[in-house]
């Protein structure tokens, strides 16, 4: 472990772009943050014969949120422990109003031809059946999101070798996923980290598998079987999203203005950012952008620029085990509250997706960096208590308007849904970027 002085000098690193970013960085990402996150809302407040009602108060409060704040749901419901269940509901429904859906092929597919979706289904660690998660997600007001369709990462074992045979069982797949869940689930990532985790680099599925352009004809083949309304993301990894950028040439971007060239139904991209190595590399990225707030604006502006909503689709971010956990921990939150409020400012950013609620819950040997925003005995961290405060206090909305002499008052807000409460009465309205904003409000005779 890293003690005394030198943890110190690593942590005034890792932060340094953070605490004395390009000039005007931060006005850039507060004036944003109003321009792009809030609105005007105008009431006009009547009696029941369409009166206007001056000098009368009317009080706003907002319910939920326009933005979306996600979680992984890979441990809904997972736990041994009824009361650790219990707690990971609550903590996750604080916070978060999207939820992943984990549909990945390898775990819904084991058997060929055999289906693992219903509740009932054999239980599988980080891998609750969809069905538990996208019921929950209903009951509770959750948006839930499809992750994914087609990874080649994640394949089942039977998989056949011929490209032809492979295309024809994922149609078939994604009409299963359609028909399944085409009305449920609105968000999906249509393609995993096609540049991350190449054919060529897994074992069970080689370049032969699949043709050349075949993120390209999933992503048509999705839009063949599913609603209209729903949303196709393609989505990939940290190093791709981030480290690569080059402007015109990057490859994100060189992606999806080819995939929208070529007629393909993509809706958003899904930018992935995960901090899995040592403090010390950490530190040293400083100069490879992670964790300079001016670079990551220069990314999602070039991406921008291709008019698609961009997701921060998956976020871990470490607490350092060189590090004393009480420093660690401190570092943990201070970077979710740089990262998050950078992204939250942008235009094009539709919700950002922290990654795994829970430390000791993550894929693999993932789980050594502890990037849960929860500890293992189910405490709060710092970077828990910062993300609340950002979505439930900074980011919220409480306000009291009194009409004018035309009965009329308007309010700033964040988007989202809000509850007015006006002479007795209560009614819900939803501020949007998206409508005129314009609430009649009558009184009963």
């Amino acid at each position: 472990m890293i003690q005394g002085n030198a943890s110190q000098e690593i942590v005034r690193k890792l932060l340094r772009k953070f605490e004395h970013p390009k000039a005007g960085t931060w006005e850039r990402v507060e004036l944003d943050i109003k321009r792009n996150r809030m609105g005007w809302g105008t009431l006009f407040l009547n009696d029941h014969k369409g009166n206007p009602l001056k000098n009368r108060e009317i009080r706003i409060r907002q319910k939920t949120h326009d933005f979306r704040f996600g979680c992984n749901a890979f441990k809904l419901k997972d736990f041994k422990e009824d009361e650790k269940n219990r707690a990971y509901e609550e903590f996750f429904q604080r916070v978060f109003n999207e939820a992943v859906v984990p549909l990945l092929w390898d775990s819904t597919e084991v058997e060929q031809g055999k289906l693992r979706f219903a509740a009932d289904s054999p239980a599988m660690d980080r891998r609750p059946p969809a069905d538990v998660v996208v019921d929950w997600c209903e009951a509770n007001r959750i948006a839930p999101k499809g992750h994914w369709i087609f990874c080649d990462n994640f394949v089942p074992r039977w998989l056949p070798k011929d490209s032809r045979e492979v295309m024809f069982l994922l149609e078939k797949r994604i009409q299963e996923l359609a028909q399944r869940y085409g009305t449920r689930i609105r968000k999906w990532d249509v393609v995993n980290e096609s540049f991350t985790f190449h054919p060529r680099k897994n074992p069970n599925i080689g370049d032969a598998s699949v043709p050349p352009d075949y993120v390209y004809q999933i992503f048509k083949m999705a839009e063949k079987y599913f609603p209209s309304m729903n949303e196709f993301v393609y989505n990939d990894g940290s190093d791709i999203s981030f480290l690569t950028f080059a402007h015109d040439s990057s490859p994100m971007f060189l992606l999806a203005d080819r995939l929208l060239r070529r007629g393909a139904r993509l809706d958003g991209l899904g930018l992935q950012f995960h901090m899995y190595s040592g403090v010390e590399e950490a530190a040293r990225m400083e100069r490879r952008s992670y964790f300079d707030p001016a670079h990551l604006l220069q990314v999602m502006d070039q991406l921008g620029s291709l008019n698609l909503p961009i997701h921060i689709s998956e976020i871990s971010l470490p607490t350092y085990p060189e590090l004393p956990r009480a420093l660690a921990e401190e570092v943990q939150g201070e970077l979710l509250r740089n990262f998050y409020r950078t992204w939250f400012s942008q235009k094009n950013c539709q919700s950002i997706v922290y990654w795994n609620l829970c430390d000791g819950t993550a894929y693999g040997t993932e789980s050594r960096f502890n990037a849960g925003l929860i500890d293992a005995d189910f405490n709060e961290k710092p970077a828990y208590r910062i993300l609340d405060a950002l979505v439930n206090r900074e980011w919220h909305t409480e306000t009291s308007i009194v009409t004018d002499e035309n009965g009329e008052g308007a309010w700033n807000g964040f988007y989202g849904e809000y509850e007015l409460e006006f002479l007795g009465c209560r009614k819900r309205v939803a501020l949007t970027p998206r409508s005129e904003n314009e609430f009649v409000l009558s009184l009963p005779e």
